[in-house]
């Protein structure tokens, strides 16, 4: 069983978005993801590697707006682009100076002045992080969102607003 067996996928992405092109990679290899994971420093969760064999990154569909969730990123076969997880991570981490906690996998609306990160600083006994999303206009405040990527995949799928609380660290 996967860890998205319970979730209808195939709403989640826009498919048909020309923008959401540039978010879509091709075919993940197991030599992509040991490459993020040693740029990044954290190991792709279970879910996440499941998300991105399913789909590479995208675009999310924009009847799905009720979270603000508009990117999840994929691993693009070079490293360097702009529209790539490791990009991404480099990006928010030395230029937006966002917190070196976790994974950033999800862009908002707001153009990078918020993001859902993967945590790494809660882990459950199965390696999924608890999802947390940063404010990086509130001097990074995080915010707790969901216990995992499949819960909170699920919020996103279902359109529901996101209960978020801050967390105290």
């Amino acid at each position: 069983m996967g860890w998205l067996d319970d979730l209808e996928m195939t709403r989640l992405f826009d498919e048909d978005s020309g923008y959401g092109k540039k978010y879509r990679f091709g075919e993940l290899t197991e030599e992509m993801i040991e490459r993020a994971e040693k740029t990044m420093g954290y190991p792709l969760p279970p879910s996440y590697r499941e998300l991105l064999k399913m789909y590479n990154g995208g675009v999310i569909h924009e009847d799905l707006d009720e979270s603000w969730l508009s990117v999840i990123y994929g691993i693009a076969e070079d490293p360097a682009n702009g529209y790539g997880l490791e990009w991404a991570f480099e990006n928010w981490k030395d230029e937006w100076e966002y917190p070196d906690i976790g994974i950033p996998f999800g862009e908002t609306q707001s153009a990078g002045h918020d993001m859902y990160y993967m945590d790494f600083r809660s882990v459950a006994k199965n390696g999924e992080p608890r999802i947390v999303r940063i404010d990086n206009e509130m001097d990074n405040t995080v915010f707790y969102v969901a216990e995992n990527l499949a819960e909170f995949l699920g919020m996103i799928l279902r359109n529901e607003p996101i209960e978020e609380r801050g967390l105290e660290e």
